[in-house]
């Protein structure tokens, strides 16, 4: 039964041990890197995608702009940057009426 219950919950354990560490990368990033502020950055969360590229990315909302849901992503662990942005109704916009848009230069 313990055999059973450990090859269930390792892998979920594994998955969100990986998701605290990149939104704790992404968030030292934005607060060490980029210099912005606590009260800047409204949320942080992890997503995982079975099977995508990459299988971790990590939304990032702003206070000043609510509706705009940055993607960050980590690249070897050492690499952070963002890669794409919406609304959260869908749209995406322009960078020019973007406040945060800070593209990842590959």
């Amino acid at each position: 039964m313990f055999t059973i219950l450990f090859i269930v919950l390792c892998p979920y354990c594994l998955v969100q041990i990986k998701k605290q560490f990149y939104e704790h990368k992404v968030h030292n990033y934005l607060i060490e890197e980029i210099k912005y502020t606590e009260g800047d950055i409204q949320s942080i969360e992890c997503q995982w995608y079975l099977g995508g590229l990459p299988n971790y990315s990590v939304d990032v909302i702003f206070t000043d702009e609510p509706d705009v849901v940055y993607i960050y992503f980590v690249h070897h662990k050492e690499h952070i940057g963002q890669f794409e942005h919406y609304t959260i109704y869908g749209k995406t916009l322009p960078p020019e009426q973007l406040k945060h848009y800070k593209p990842y230069d590959y």
